[in-house]
């Protein structure tokens, strides 16, 4: 590794890595992932083994992506020596919380732990891990995504209530939406300030929890349903400090919401609800709404609310009222409002002067079809809404035909180079058919565009991607995660785009066509050979049904390959798992972990015993859960 020095004297030279100083080296090691660090210097000589295990730097330990073998040389020599310089731990693979020498069986030792993250992580290691946190000082982040059913969530949330220095807290636990049992009486008050509860959550739960967490500021409930039973409310509490809640209630009625507005939410300063299908006709009501801020929400400053539902704008005393707006129509500018939807191409000219701050523009179905009519769509006006909202960062497209535009003169006109030159954009997404020429135009428009959506039926998806990056439109060499939905990817254009997408580790596709490929001849195709040989491709999903050839091809062009998930049948499954376990397999060296979707009862046992029958792989964790089989060596 090479480092280039420049001094005073504009004179350059190279020098050495082991040149740099011990405090310059820190700072690099820094900046990586500390099991990175591990492997690449710990070996290297006596100085920089000595820079890695007697450092006195904090250390991150990520094992969501590491072979058995290798966790256990870590764990040896960095993680249970240093247990006093963990300051955050990541697990996310279900197979290492079995192991005996997993740290979370010593969590309790880790005294300056700030941040954990338990990712698919099964109940009956959660009972008895969670009693454990609490005598840890620091741990201030706690992430917790379950892979099997909660059967007792209240448990789970009493035992968070507990932890003495909690100021973030993120859930996703899987289990019953009915399964109501209140919190036990407790002593002790949460110190959560910022809640996120990514499961369906009864709304007596919620009073429930909340009570015990008074210092909350921000909540993100992604499902609340209604509670089949009576629920006593608990004396009268105060969450002085929640100013910003983000809710789902597609399942709950206005009058139910109202009564958490006015119990709980009454200081909230930003307010972001989703509703769909929701057939409550209160939430269309504009003077309901009104009452209900002017009332009991006095110090709401930011109000977006989307209704999948809604066809046309809220309407009170023959005023439009968008659903995107804070419906506070005493203001002369909207200030607060964030996301605007369009569906009038009449009221376009005004938004410009009531929206200055927006920083989501929605394009619906419904303007498209009022300009079908006149068989083109104002770009025109389109551009000069963004002209004057220079906040936007994501502009969406339900609908978007286009007619009758010339797309390489209107890129000539002085507006539509000003916008380009000045908006912000960086997230354009079409969710319906997209045309190479309609992506080029929009791609032009909002040059420093990063995340591109795709509508799901676009055929010819390959295509516009390799000459959109041909053309400059879109740099593919950023992206570091694929996830292809169409339904008629072939193996040669997944090869052609994976050939200008070089950086890509994570590739996620539906399915793949195959149809009269020769697997043979096809691996000794130039393309195919170059992206074999370049891609760095680490963790495949395939959720179509796989045989061995399919998994044969796969694995020749991904041969750094480490996580591998499939659906796979059972007639030819002891071949497959003994061509991927295969010691002599070039291709499959560096392959730790192996998912198998959908998988019967039986092929549990029947794995165990064909694995030890041919001794293929002797150190090994396997396990099923729910109906995914797992396999970690």
């Amino acid at each position: 590794m090479n480092v280039l020095v420049c001094f005073s004297s504009l004179k350059e030279f190279n020098t050495c890595f082991e040149d740099l100083s011990n405090e310059l080296i820190y700072e690099i090691f820094d900046l990586l992932d500390f099991h990175h660090v591990y492997q690449a210097f710990d070996s290297l000589n006596a100085r920089f083994y000595n820079l890695v295990t007697n450092s006195t730097l904090p250390i991150e330990v990520n094992l969501s992506s590491i072979s058995k073998s290798t966790f256990e040389r870590y764990n040896k020599d960095i993680i249970l020596p240093n247990k006093h310089r963990i300051r955050s731990l990541h697990l996310s693979n279900p197979c290492l919380y079995d192991d005996i020498s997993s740290p979370i069986h010593i969590l309790s030792q880790f005294l300056h732990l700030k941040t954990l993250s338990l990712n698919n992580i099964e109940s009956k290691h959660l009972e008895y891990l969670l009693p454990t946190l609490v005598s840890l000082p620091r741990l201030s982040s706690l992430s917790i995504t379950s892979i099997d059913i909660i059967i007792n969530r209240t448990a789970i949330y009493s035992q968070i209530i507990r932890l003495p220095a909690l100021k973030y807290c993120s859930l996703s636990l899987k289990g019953s939406h009915y399964s109501e049992v209140s919190l036990p009486t407790l002593d002790k008050y949460s110190t959560i300030e910022h809640l996120i509860i990514k499961h369906g959550i009864s709304t007596n739960e919620l009073y429930n929890l909340l009570s015990y967490i008074p210092h909350l500021r921000r909540l993100y409930v992604s499902y609340i349903l209604n509670s089949w039973t009576t629920y006593m409310k608990p004396s009268p509490f105060v969450s002085p400090y929640l100013t910003h809640v983000s809710l789902d209630l597609s399942s709950i009625s206005f009058d139910v919401f109202e009564e958490m507005v006015i119990d709980i939410f009454h200081v909230v300063h930003v307010l972001r609800i989703f509703i769909r299908n929701n057939n409550d006709q209160m939430y269309t009501d504009a003077n309901r709404w009104e009452q209900l801020i002017l009332s009991h929400m006095r110090n709401l400053r930011i109000f977006d609310i989307r209704h999948e539902t809604w066809s046309r704008n809220i309407t009170t005393n023959n005023q439009q009222i968008h659903p995107s707006t804070c419906l506070n129509s005493k203001k002369t500018h909207l200030q607060s409002v964030q996301h605007l939807r369009i569906d009038n191409e009449n009221e376009i000219i005004h938004y410009k002067y009531y929206f200055p701050n927006v920083t989501t523009l929605t394009l619906e179905n419904s303007l498209s079809c009022t300009l079908i009519k006149s068989r083109s769509l104002s770009l025109t006006k389109i551009i000069e809404i963004l002209r004057f909202t220079p906040y936007i960062r994501t502009l969406i497209f339900e609908s978007m035909p286009l007619y009758g535009v010339n797309y390489k003169s209107i890129q000539q006109n002085q507006t539509f180079q000003l916008v380009s030159n000045t908006n912000m954009i960086t997230n354009v997404i079409f969710k319906q058919r997209c045309t190479l020429d309609k992506l080029q135009l929009f791609v032009a428009l909002c040059s420093r565009i990063q995340h591109l959506t795709i509508g799901h039926d676009t055929e010819d998806l390959e295509s516009i991607l390799i000459a959109s990056n041909l053309n400059h439109i879109i740099p593919l060499k950023q992206l570091t995660k694929l996830v292809i939905k169409s339904r008629y990817l072939s193996l040669t254009k997944l090869i052609e785009v994976l050939r200008f997408t070089p950086h890509i580790r994570t590739l996620i596709f539906e399915s793949i066509l195959l149809y009269r490929v020769n697997y043979n001849s096809i691996q000794q195709n130039e393309t195919f050979q170059l992206v074999s040989n370049t891609n760095m491709i680490t963790n495949v999903t395939l959720k179509q049904t796989c045989n061995l050839d399919k998994i044969q091809l796969l694995v020749a062009l991904f041969p750094r390959i480490q996580h591998l998930t499939i659906d796979h049948d059972m007639k030819d499954l002891q071949s497959t798992v003994r061509f991927l376990l295969k010691k002599t397999n070039q291709n499959t060296s560096q392959l730790c972990s192996i998912r198998l979707l959908s998988t019967r009862e039986s092929w549990l046992t029947r794995l165990r015993t064909f694995i030890e029958s041919e001794t293929l792989i002797t150190d090994y964790k396997l396990k099923k859960i729910n109906t995914d089989i797992h396999l970690w060596w």
